[in-house]
């Protein structure tokens, strides 16, 4: 007998590229002696903020063009959610 997992496989993939994220963040750190090993989730992909959201990246990206979306920014021509700008966006509502 299978017993479902109490989370989706959006859920769950999501939870795995932050853990893996963090893991190789907390080997950096280590690595170069740094004694701040504590790592928080603070910024997520447009697909990881997609999934954390429930707003599909295709919407978030229609958002980024018309200037209405969540606050984003760009980290080596990579485009980043800062965990905080999504709860507010979220929490106000202002998806159409």
């Amino acid at each position: 007998m299978s017993i479902s997992p109490p989370f989706d496989s959006d859920l769950r993939r999501l939870a795995q590229e932050i853990g893996a994220a963090m893991v190789e963040e907390l080997f950096a750190r280590l690595r170069r002696g740094d004694g701040s090993v504590l790592v928080r989730p603070e910024y997520l992909t447009p697909s990881q903020a997609a999934i954390f959201s429930g707003i599909s990246a295709k919407k978030l990206e229609a958002l980024r063009h018309q200037r209405r979306g969540p606050k984003w920014f760009r980290v080596g021509g990579r485009v980043h959610y800062a965990v905080a700008d999504l709860h507010t966006f979220v929490e106000e509502g202002r998806v159409e």
